[in-house]
């Protein structure tokens, strides 16, 4: 109930401060920091603040937490998500200490070309959401996201390639047209199910995870990175998620049916995996960015993105300049090596 929410007025007046931390198109994210550390920071210790920008036409953070509260959360366990709830933002100075420290930010580092001058809303609620980075100096975070790790329904039953890495193809192929271009191709999502039983797959999964870190194979945060891919059951979990709420792909797929909307946010969601050195600290592997989606705005994009997927060609391989993708469906790069 809202009765019993934390407000961010209650912090004032007490040395409370606030660190921008990252931002997307329509959120930022700040931490809150107590003058005399973590121990004074009460319900909101191990939290950052979530809060939307100013002139979006994104949800209200309310209704993103009834969402999440009644449609994502009972698919899995509390431990298998990035925990959130709602905050109170409180009175217009609130609102104005955040975007001091928003503007701090960019005139120190910079920001985004295209976020440059967005500012904090004067929005009754935001978001309290566990915080995933390091805990401590040796801890690895993994973030990725794992996209459609089943065959979208509507790809014809002889396809070659799995949704998202036709996907790929026309983005490659588009993007040749605007003279942009991707150095190599990128992961097929699934391959994260089948590093389990696959040495090839793995390897190809570890190397995309960890593509932006600095981390030895002899460490032991690879070593347990690596059993993690081969035994977590996490995955598999989303998979299922996807699959059971879209029986019928974008093509058949209604306004009117929540389950969509549901399969389609699980497949934008994002993986973290937080990786201590320590044996006796367990891997911790949660789902967040888990928002509900607004399909009827998004559903004619899905839609003819599927028929372009199709007609055109990229589930077989059929475009011209054939792309190169690493499809398990394709078969360019195989299990045993070969090109």
């Amino acid at each position: 109930m809202t009765s019993s929410l934390a407000d961010l007025v209650d912090l004032t007046g007490q040395g409370y401060s606030y660190k921008f931390v990252g931002e997307g198109a329509a959120n930022l994210v700040f931490e809150i920091i107590h003058p005399d550390g973590n121990e004074q920071m009460g319900v909101f210790q191990g939290m950052l603040l979530r809060v939307p920008k100013a002139g979006t036409q994104a949800y209200k953070h309310e209704d993103l937490q009834l969402y999440w509260e009644t449609s994502v959360q009972p698919l899995f366990g509390l431990q298998d998500l990035v925990q959130q709830r709602l905050v109170r933002l409180g009175d217009a100075h609130v609102v104005s200490l955040l975007n001091a420290a928003l503007d701090l930010h960019e005139a120190e580092t910079g920001r985004r070309h295209d976020f440059k001058g967005s500012k904090v809303a004067h929005a009754e609620y935001g978001m309290l959401v566990e915080d995933m980075r390091k805990q401590h100096a040796d801890d690895v975070v993994i973030e990725f996201k794992p996209k459609w790790l089943a065959q979208s329904p509507n790809a014809p039953p002889s396809a070659q390639r799995c949704r998202n890495c036709a996907r790929e193809a026309s983005r490659a192929i588009h993007n040749t047209h605007t003279h942009k271009s991707k150095s190599s191709p990128i992961l097929c999502p699934l391959d994260f199910l089948a590093c389990q039983d696959s040495p090839q797959a793995l390897d190809r999964v570890v190397a995309h995870v960890v593509s932006h870190l600095s981390l030895p194979a002899s460490s032991p945060q690879h070593t347990r990175l690596v059993s993690w891919l081969q035994t977590n059951e996490l995955l598999a979990r989303l998979r299922d998620a996807q699959t059971s709420n879209d029986a019928h792909g974008p093509l058949r797929a209604s306004v009117h049916d929540p389950r969509f909307q549901l399969a389609m946010t699980l497949r934008d969601c994002t993986c973290f995996v937080r990786i201590p050195a320590q044996a006796d600290r367990p891997v911790e592997a949660k789902f967040a960015d888990l928002d509900m989606k607004n399909w009827e705005a998004k559903l004619g994009y899905w839609q003819a993105t599927e028929k372009e997927l199709i007609a055109e060609g990229y589930y077989h391989g059929h475009e011209k300049p054939r792309q190169r993708t690493n499809c398990r469906l394709e078969g360019l790069v195989t299990d045993d090596g070969e090109e």
